[in-house]
């Protein structure tokens, strides 16, 4: 996130990960995207917390990580956090507390990166990743979105199911408080897994925080059926397709195909989601 909080030069391309199109929010679109006013984007601009590129006109203009980044600013400033809070929150370098899921799941990522005698730089490179920012997940100095933790769990020959996973007799029963949970994207996303003893499909109950997103394209074997419980999402599929989800609307497509989405209703919104075989 520091790169966020860096100023740019007015014509540099925003930072940017795979399958994500460029800035190309102007500052009334985003604010509207995000649920606040211009003049609060610029406000945040001044302090900075935010850094949005400058289009040749001089126009603000904001990509969909400057999102990901306004939605955690104003979750922040509701919460009463002033701006000197706000920035060391967002800094990558504040770390995990000791037995965190942070640093937990930092703590796997290395024994399963280890264990495949990888070093940093060649893990790094198999997931599509830096080197600096493979270290700090698993020191736990920063948080990964679905997409980095999927490239990285691809990479180590394991799912994200398998990363979290209580090992333990599988259950044929899952009752409704006590599934499974997977927490990411600091606490915007949240999976909770619908069978433990499922061998050749994974349901899982994704819920997402207004404003999250999988922060990039992933793809996988298998094909995908989900289903909107509740509020809306936006669903890319490929290189062309784009579908605006709403309540009782459903999804089906080839995993294969890179995909990545986006809550952009401003409450959160629940997801049935099945992947088969299990390869999330």
């Amino acid at each position: 996130m520091t790169a966020l909080l860096a100023p740019r030069h007015p014509h540099a391309p925003s930072a940017s990960v795979v399958g994500e199109l460029g800035p190309r929010y102007r500052i009334g679109e985003a604010a509207r995207r995000i649920g606040v006013s211009a003049s609060a984007l610029r406000r945040w601009e001044r302090e900075g917390l935010v850094g949005p590129t400058r289009s040749d006109g001089r126009y603000r203009l904001y990509s969909d990580r400057d999102l990901d980044l306004l939605g955690r600013v104003r979750r922040m400033r509701q919460e009463r956090v002033n701006a000197p809070g706000i920035k060391r929150l967002l800094s990558t370098d504040a770390p995990a507390a000791p037995e965190s899921p942070r640093h937990r799941q930092g703590q796997r990522l290395r024994s399963l990166r280890e264990a495949r005698g990888l070093s940093l730089r060649d893990a790094a490179a198999a997931a599509g990743l830096s080197v600096s920012f493979l270290s700090a997940v698993e020191r736990g100095t920063s948080g990964t979105s679905i997409a980095s933790l999927q490239q990285l769990t691809s990479a180590y020959g394991t799912t994200l199911a398998e990363l979290f996973a209580h090992h333990r007799r599988p259950r044929r029963v899952v009752r409704a408080g006590q599934r499974p949970v997977i927490e990411l994207a600091d606490d915007m996303v949240r999976i909770e897994q619908l069978a433990e003893s499922a061998a050749l499909l994974e349901p899982q109950l994704f819920r997402l925080a207004p404003g999250a997103s999988s922060e990039g394209s992933y793809h996988h074997a298998g094909e995908e059926f989900l289903y909107v419980i509740a509020g809306s999402v936006t669903i890319w599929v490929g290189q062309r397709e784009r579908y605006r989800l709403h309540e009782g609307d459903s999804l089906t497509f080839p995993s294969t195909l890179p995909h990545r989405w986006r809550n952009h209703a401003s409450r959160e919104t629940c997801l049935l989601w099945i992947n088969t075989p299990p390869t999330f």
